[in-house]
């Protein structure tokens, strides 16, 4: 499916205003990049340094970014293992981070709680999490017993709000702390109502309409629509979303004009068990009356695992990091499959084949550049 926007390549920078031509230009890229070249820069990049690069590093010392290593081998981190490195997350490697949780446990006897941790550990608690995916699976790693978590207090939310708000200099985006918080947007909107009064509580007014950019809408009305198994109201956007529907109608002018720029059709249109040519319903009824067995099965194909090439989230990580399931996405966009009368062909669009369990971080990820993925297959 074709989509316009703005598309700029993670390997050389150069911009796109199609999906399809941006997808073609990485591919050519990938092709013209053999893996041996890439390994060999990182080594000698990590000779000269005498450490494993950074990502923002690559840029300066090589003749292309880390958009190629992560295009090529999956991520960044898989990159640098191939080349024999080890990745460094927040400064620290994860062997790092391992020995001192091991130091810390040895000192208090036990393995150490959150709270614990920030008393006696040397590394922050959300580096722990950046590495890992979770502090239990952090705990996991260094061969400890995990911890029994407590559900987040309004005091853990703030200060997650605030240590975020520090690091980048500025009042955090809800896709910020949603991708690089210690807590989800969700758990902020579970204890203060909305994310913005979230900040407020936090001591920041909330970030202005015009620097949410036009594709963390959209991104966001797409994580919503996966997340309810149909395209949402104004109303659920409310209930449920990052941002509020004013927001929306500020950028696209209408919910509808919103809507249908995320690909997706608008609710006000024919569809449902009144369309006369409905097969199961795309819009607001579903994607189907076989999408959750199917997204079922397709969970447990993939064991109930992010599967992104070098992320090891599972379902209990997830639900502990983003306080909801995995995501399930389809691999061929559903538009794909919708014919010219607006009716979905659900039977095809959710075969087994074309879904894939992902966290939210990639799913994000993925629909952002629908329909090239990653070829991990």
């Amino acid at each position: 499916m074709e989509i316009e926007g703005d598309y700029t390549c993670d390997i050389c920078g150069e911009s796109f205003d199609r999906n399809v031509d941006i997808a073609g230009h990485m591919r050519a890229h990938q092709r013209s990049i053999p893996a041996e070249t890439i390994i060999d820069e990182l080594q000698r990049v990590a000779e000269e340094k005498g450490r494993p690069p950074k990502e923002s590093e690559l840029g300066e010392e090589a003749e292309f970014t880390e958009g190629a290593v992560s295009s090529t081998f999956g991520s960044w981190s898989e990159g640098l293992e191939a080349a024999g490195l080890e990745p460094r997350t927040n400064g620290y490697t994860d062997t790092e981070v391992i020995e001192e949780l091991q130091r810390v446990a040895t000192q208090l006897g036990h393995s150490p709680s959150r709270n614990e941790w920030e008393e006696h550990g040397n590394i922050s608690g959300r580096a722990v999490q950046a590495h890992f995916g979770s502090w239990n699976e952090g705990l996991r790693a260094a061969g400890l017993e995990a911890t029994a978590q407590q559900p987040a207090t309004e005091e853990d939310v703030l200060e997650a709000i605030q240590n975020l708000a520090t690091e980048l200099g500025r009042p955090p985006t809800a896709q910020e702390m949603e991708q690089q918080g210690a807590w989800s947007v969700k758990v902020a909107q579970r204890h203060f109502g909305t994310w913005n009064t979230a900040l407020r509580e936090a001591g920041f007014e909330p970030i202005s309409r015009k620097d949410v950019p036009e594709d963390e809408l959209i991104a966001e009305l797409r994580r919503l629509r996966d997340e309810l198994g149909h395209v949402p109201s104004s109303t659920e956007m409310y209930e449920h979303g990052q941002f509020t529907m004013y927001l929306y109608l500020d950028r696209f002018g209408s919910w509808k004009q919103a809507v249908e720029a995320a690909g997706m059709e608008y609710r006000g249109h024919p569809s449902g068990p009144d369309h006369p040519l409905w097969k199961g319903g795309y819009g607001d009824i579903s994607y189907g009356p076989n999408w959750y067995k199917q997204r079922k099965r397709a969970l447990e194909r993939d064991g109930f695992e992010c599967q992104m090439p070098g992320c090891s989230i599972d379902r209990e990580t997830h639900r502990e990091r983003w306080d909801r399931d995995l995501n399930v996405h389809h691999i061929t966009p559903l538009g794909t499959f919708i014919d010219a009368d607006g009716v979905l062909d659900y039977e095809r669009s959710n075969r087994l084949e074309n879904l894939i369990t992902l966290c939210q971080r990639h799913h994000m990820l993925w629909e952002e550049f629908a329909p090239l993925q990653p070829d991990i297959r």
